[in-house]
């Protein structure tokens, strides 16, 4: 074979193989860019409030066909939050993107506090950190509040995982004195103030007062 039959095919080969490397890369970038949001649609459908400096506020509120509200709200300079909620569950998702719209953190809550896992992402989408949020708890969970309010008619559980209930209900975690807070009102601004300990459950306070006062 001659020199200039050898180096042609040499050069053949590596175009061929860095094609397919390029292809490779992309195939894998796609891969790790898990979720992004459709920043095109905010362009389209969002309300829009302009910032003295020129900057646009996003606000974006939809209702999907399952009863599930999704409310996408931000700016380019911060970033942008989305929460999905159902008036029938104490539970809720929620995903903070990048300015771009990659995905930067997602996660779980039950009511006001963040429960199970939850993931960070750095700016090219790539998990970079899982944390279990359950582990702030002691014996006394989420599960056994939501049990808490079902067994003392707060809360009728419809079907596993869907609430409803007549009372306006505020629930809080405290990791510092390891207690929940549990305030329901009615429909007559009575309110019970409840503080159940985070280990055992026991009612450690309990109020009864009409709304506005203590």
């Amino acid at each position: 074979m001659s020199k200039i039959k050898c180096v042609i095919i040499v050069l053949l080969y590596t175009c061929y193989t860095g094609c397919c490397a390029n292809q490779n890369n992309n195939k894998i970038n796609e891969k790790q860019v898990k979720e992004r949001l459709d920043i095109e649609r905010l362009e389209r459908e969002a309300e829009k409030t302009v910032y003295d400096d020129g900057g646009i506020f996003y606000y974006l509120e939809d209702k999907e066909e399952d009863g599930t509200n999704v409310i996408i709200q931000g700016d380019k300079i911060d970033g942008f939050t989305e929460k999905r909620t159902s008036e029938s569950s104490y539970y809720w998702n929620y995903k903070k993107y990048y300015p771009n719209g990659i995905i930067k953190e997602k996660g779980t809550f039950f009511s006001s506090t963040s429960i199970e896992l939850w993931h960070s992402f750095d700016e090219q989408g790539n998990l970079i950190k899982t944390e279990d949020k359950d582990k702030k708890f002691g014996k006394f969970g989420y599960k056994d509040v939501l049990s808490f309010l079902i067994e003392n008619n707060y809360v009728e559980e419809v079907e596993k995982g869907a609430c409803k209930s007549v009372f306006k209900i505020t629930i809080t975690f405290s990791v510092e004195d390891l207690i929940w807070r549990i305030i329901a009102s009615d429909t007559y601004f009575m309110v019970n103030d409840y503080v159940l300990d985070g280990n055992t459950g026991e009612i450690k306070e309990h109020k009864v007062y009409q709304g506005g006062q203590m």
